[in-house]
């Protein structure tokens, strides 16, 4: 008996990656403004958090652009696009609320 083969190629991996990261990224940035918002709101220095923030987004950017490239060159369509949802919401949410504070 041989032992079966396994495929070169995972077409999701480039998903899964974006999915991830996307999560990773959105529990980063939300914490980061979080805590941000706290510390300016008390007076703080905000320190560490605004570096958190920046760690998440540019996650998110990173997972965005890999959930593209998914879109464009595997066959995981689905999962794709999932992670492409995943990343641009907390994006979107950000920019609404900042731009609700600004009134």
């Amino acid at each position: 008996m041989t032992a079966p083969q396994v495929p070169a190629y995972y077409p999701g991996r480039t998903a899964l990656v974006a999915l991830v990261l996307a999560i990773i990224g959105a529990g980063l940035g939300f914490g980061g403004f979080v805590t941000g918002v706290d510390a300016a709101l008390a007076g703080r220095e905000p320190g560490a958090s605004i570096i958190i923030f920046y760690i998440g987004a540019g996650l998110l950017v990173v997972a965005v652009v890999l959930a593209i490239l998914g879109l464009l060159r595997t066959s995981a369509k689905v999962l794709s696009t999932i992670a492409l949802a995943v990343g641009i919401l907390p994006i979107t949410g950000l920019i609404v609320a900042a731009l609700g504070a600004r009134h």
